[in-house]
């Protein structure tokens, strides 16, 4: 009897493990603007988090980001934080 419930306790901890956490998007960030030219542009996303701003590069479907240091965008709560800009490309394989 008490093989089972250790069996049945090992299996329910098994379930409730969680996954690991998401690779981050294969997203180059760069600063160089050759490394865009011939690209297609896509938009342009701004945050304070460089992995979230690779994310949302991501989801636009681009798998470059340059950084537009000129451009910087005010967001959070109150306005107060900076968050970082960039446009968007789709580019080969970089």
């Amino acid at each position: 009897m008490s093989r089972w419930i250790a069996s049945a306790c090992l299996l329910v901890l098994a379930a409730c493990a969680s996954p690991p956490p998401p690779k981050p998007p294969g997203v180059l960030v760069t600063e160089d603007a050759n490394r865009v030219r011939g690209c297609r542009p896509l938009g342009t996303v701004s945050d304070n988090d460089m992995q979230d701003l690779q994310k949302k590069a991501a989801k636009l479907g681009g798998n470059t980001a340059l950084m537009t240091p000129e451009r910087k965008a005010k967001g959070g709560i109150l306005g107060m934080q900076d968050y970082q800009t960039a446009d968007v490309y789709s580019c080969g394989a970089k």
